[in-house]
């Protein structure tokens, strides 16, 4: 297939404070062998000089590429808005997504494109490698396709597949921005996303091949506070995502029961009270669901989450 005359993809990228990281990843994107991509870079008010050396490429290096990028800026508000701002301006048949500090592999978006044509799939994700500062993993996703895409978010909320958005190529039309829940923050905002878009797919498939690079870096153990935040903001999500979701939608009925879950349980364990009396409905629905075995959440986290929604 011609890439001259094949889908056009758009890659958005959220940059921020990866000085260190964007070389490789802006290189790796800019030598694609499939010609027919726009990329977007979202600037989110990255301090260092990430959006220089990203222009400083283009620039010496693939200048013949600079009508096919974009690079837009946000003031610090997080991926998830980062995202929206790439979408919003997005003119691809498909979009995927790449993290600012990982890279790809040379044939990664030729690859996915031709396996969507060749199945007329929606989506197609691959699988990938675990980069460690001294080693790689392949990473092989679940497989159970070809399947529908809420089947698709199912396993996605099972850990069947990961909820990344960098290994998932999605038609375009799957985003319907107008209508679409954009997450409060920025931690799980991508099973969010990927809940919407992937309940709206007919067709999902996987391609066995690692094309995406995921850089795994540890600065050191998390700390007590930034682990509490972290469960705090993605139980947030969680929630107001649950609250939203209309009750007789797609969504609702392939995966709410995991979305509620998962927000009642990032709660509990921080016994953060609070939230969960600001969401009175869901902890209505957590208090009166039945035990999910097999699920993310054990049943003995769904328990302790019960008796201390018991405590309210």
């Amino acid at each position: 297939m011609s890439a001259e005359f094949g889908p056009k993809v758009t890659v958005i990228v959220p940059v921020y404070a990866v000085e260190k990281y964007i070389g490789q990843c802006v290189r790796s994107l800019f030598s694609q062998t499939w010609e027919n991509c726009e990329f977007i870079f979202v600037d989110d008010g990255s301090q260092d000089g990430s959006v220089a050396l990203l222009e400083g490429i283009l620039a010496g290096e693939f200048p013949q590429l600079r009508p096919k990028v974009k690079i837009l800026h946000e003031s610090n508000s997080g991926p998830h808005i980062a995202r929206m701002t790439g979408l919003a301006v997005a003119t691809g048949d498909y979009i995927i997504h790449v993290d600012s500090d990982d890279w790809v592999e040379p044939d990664y978006i030729k690859d996915l494109v031709e396996k969507a044509v060749e199945e007329e799939a929606d989506v197609v994700y691959c699988d990938f490698f675990k980069e460690y500062p001294n080693k790689n993993k392949v990473y092989c996703e679940g497989d159970f396709t070809p399947s529908t895409g809420p089947v698709a978010a199912k396993c996605m909320h099972n850990n069947i597949i990961k909820g990344y958005m960098w290994n998932k190529l999605e038609r375009r039309s799957l985003y319907d921005l107008p209508s679409m829940f954009v997450p409060k923050h920025g931690y799980h905002e991508d099973l969010v996303f990927q809940t919407q878009t992937l309940c709206k797919a007919d067709k999902v498939v996987h391609l066995r091949k690692p094309l995406y690079h995921y850089r795994r870096r540890r600065k050191g153990a998390m700390t007590a506070g930034s682990l509490v935040r972290t469960r705090k903001q993605s139980s947030e999500n969680m929630f107001l995502f649950y609250d939203w979701l209309p009750k007789d939608s797609v969504p609702f009925n392939s995966c709410g029961i995991d979305i509620l879950l998962r927000g009642g349980w990032y709660s509990a364990c921080i016994l953060n009270f609070k939230l969960l009396r600001a969401h009175p409905e869901a902890v209505k629905a957590l208090l009166a669901a039945d035990y999910v075995r097999g699920g993310r959440v054990p049943v003995s986290k769904q328990r302790f989450t019960k008796w201390i929604c018991h405590l309210l």
